[in-house]
């Protein structure tokens, strides 16, 4: 039995948001990014563009209403211009769960700088922007 090839093509879909640190509560989840429904994350990562000053660590989880860190898990976020890569799941985004969600947790202190740079690829389940092949 042959594969049945599908021919329609989509490019990848960027989404980026600045999140600095009046944006976030320590342990708090925020909705950062929403994604139409049938989204499913490719690739994506933070990148720390001011560090964070808390007494001792900085971390980042990213995920959704029902999985604080489906993408990340205590990313390190401390330092000016880390960069950590999210783990893509294959997980398909609802209508009822369209947030990608960022959560900090400050390790003490009162930090007073801080941002980070989330930015995620994604594609749509269904969608076709062109063909190719036949």
């Amino acid at each position: 039995m042959a594969i049945t090839k599908d021919f329609n093509r989509q490019d990848l879909k960027v989404a980026t948001v600045e999140i600095s640190l009046a944006d976030v509560t320590s342990a708090a989840d925020q909705a950062a990014i929403s994604l139409p429904p049938n989204s499913v994350i490719d690739s994506g990562h933070t990148i720390t563009t001011e560090a964070w000053n808390s007494t001792s660590t900085d971390v980042l989880d990213v995920g959704d209403v029902t999985t604080q860190n489906r993408y990340l898990n205590d990313g390190n976020i401390r330092s000016l211009g880390a960069l950590v890569a999210l783990v893509p799941t294959g997980f398909i985004t609802t209508g009822t769960q369209p947030d990608v969600t960022v959560r900090w947790t400050s390790g003490g202190g009162t930090p007073t700088t801080g941002k980070v740079r989330l930015t995620i690829q994604y594609y749509v389940i269904g969608r076709a922007e062109d063909t190719y092949g036949s």
